[in-house]
């Protein structure tokens, strides 16, 4: 086995849950755009870039920046709604006594993460977000781009995930996996990685090397 020394983590759904938030702005874009797909044909691609998911979605390009910018208009008032997910002060704080490396590979933009990030005062320096790649996930370049920075090879990372994207990237990536059971996908017959319950169990994995 390979020896853990960094643990790289989705944000929505694993660090915090901005569900509320995703949800209200949603509808606030139906309502502006005439948007038909409702929030629950957007969460079944939560993980991939924003730009992805409308395409995927077949919704018009000549209207995808508009739609982000007043999403994410909606999403910045309403961050009163996001919470931090159990344990995850917890796990920063062992990981950096430990001397792991950490980091954020997100599909969130740039500046809504780092907005969180310093309103939850989380200790991250690492942060991925979709405008540092070219793809973003599934495809393995965010995780790539985050080993490449901390100097560790991606056989000696794991990356902490909720969606399939997550699971597609770290495949691809060829680094280990473990799937948040908490988050927002639940996947049957899981065919890469493992699981946990709670971010404390990442201690347990670690643990094991």
């Amino acid at each position: 086995m390979n020896r853990i020394s960094a643990v790289l983590f989705d944000f929505d759904g694993v660090l915090i849950d901005s569900l509320p938030v995703m949800k209200k702005a949603w509808k606030s874009v139906q309502k502006k755009y005439s948007v038909k797909a409702n929030f629950e044909q957007f969460k079944i691609h939560i993980g991939i870039p924003f730009e992805s998911i409308l395409t995927k979605m077949k919704i018009n390009t000549k209207y995808h920046k508009s739609i982000k910018e007043h999403y994410s208009l909606i999403s910045t008032e309403n961050v009163n709604l996001i919470k931090l997910n159990p344990f995850v002060r917890f796990i920063l704080i062992w990981l950096k006594e430990n001397s792991i490396s950490m980091g954020i590979v997100t599909s969130k933009d740039q500046f809504r993460t780092n907005h969180l990030i310093d309103l939850f005062q989380l200790d991250v320096k690492l942060v991925i977000t979709p405008e540092l790649t070219k793809r973003g996930k599934p495809f393995p370049d965010p995780i790539l781009l985050a080993a490449k920075d901390l100097s560790v090879e991606t056989k000696n990372i794991v990356f902490i995930g909720d969606m399939l994207s997550d699971m597609q990237c770290a495949f691809k990536a060829k680094c280990y996996y473990l799937h948040y059971l908490n988050g927002y996908q639940e996947i049957y017959n899981q065919s890469y990685g493992g699981s946990i319950n709670s971010l404390k169990e990442i201690v347990e994995y670690i643990n094991h090397f």
